[in-house]
């Protein structure tokens, strides 16, 4: 079922505020494994961030393999917020210690403030496109052709509560990756929102294996998927962990 609506008075302030104002376990699992993923993939990609929400930090080591990518998300809000940062205009939010996180995920001991603003520009650069997206439109985002890497953080298991919705949100999604292409995906684990209230957001309850089944019940590989997971940064989170996800489709 679509519970698109409760994101119409989404605050992405406030969001971030909760969720990203110190680097805990999870924000760290979420840097190393896609640092790691994309150090392992070639250069000249073509890469799709969907339902990014209002962050940047999945493109951060993405822009290192990227010729291009675009930024996909529902909220008119998170768009904008991104698109600010995307223009230049830090004021919002300061993101440079993640930066810098990644950096040093990637082999850079000690970033210096010039290492994270080339990478910064570079991740400008390469961003060609801030667009809408509906998981439950088809096609799913208005964009032509497919891309090499297709990646959906925190998106897919929080826009409904079953998970037969959450695998047809999967199928939907890989309509816009190219054969021989990667799928990166983060799932919260076990998350138990209440139904009511300020933190009443729709999320499928997941486990690793519920990743790893769907994936291949889709058509990944069994071989291909790699499943990595991190702890939540604290026992008053309304999860367990967070899922992370990289597979090569056929």
């Amino acid at each position: 079922m679509n519970e698109f609506a409760v994101y119409q008075a989404f605050d992405p302030l406030d969001y971030l505020k909760t969720y990203y104002t110190v680097i805990g376990s999870e924000g760290d699992g979420m840097l190393r494994f896609l640092a790691e993923t994309f150090s392992a993939l070639p250069a000249n990609l073509r890469v799709l961030e969907y339902g990014g929400g209002p962050t940047i930090i999945g493109m951060i080591s993405a822009a290192t393999r990227a010729a291009s990518m675009d930024f996909c998300d529902y909220v008119d809000s998170n768009r904008a917020l991104v698109q600010r940062w995307l223009s230049g205009d830090e004021q919002d939010f300061d993101w440079n210690p993640f930066l810098a996180r990644a950096l040093e995920f990637e082999g850079i001991e000690a970033p210096t403030n010039e290492q994270v603003g080339e990478r910064a520009a570079l991740m400008r650069r390469v961003v060609h496109n801030v667009l809408p997206g509906d998981i439950y439109a088809m096609p799913p985002a208005p964009v032509e052709g497919r891309y090499d890497v297709v990646m959906s953080h925190f998106c897919l298991d929080a826009v409904t509560r079953e998970k037969a919705q959450w695998q047809e949100n999967i199928r939907n999604l890989c309509t816009l990756l190219q054969p021989g292409g990667t799928l990166i995906l983060s799932s919260l684990r076990e998350a138990h929102f209440p139904e009511e209230g300020k933190r009443a957001f729709p999320n499928v309850y997941l486990q690793e294996e519920d990743v790893r089944e769907t994936l291949e019940s889709v058509g990944f590989p069994a071989e291909s998927i790699r499943i990595v997971s991190a702890d939540a940064d604290n026992t008053d989170r309304d999860y367990t962990g967070i899922i992370l996800s990289s597979s090569v489709a056929l």
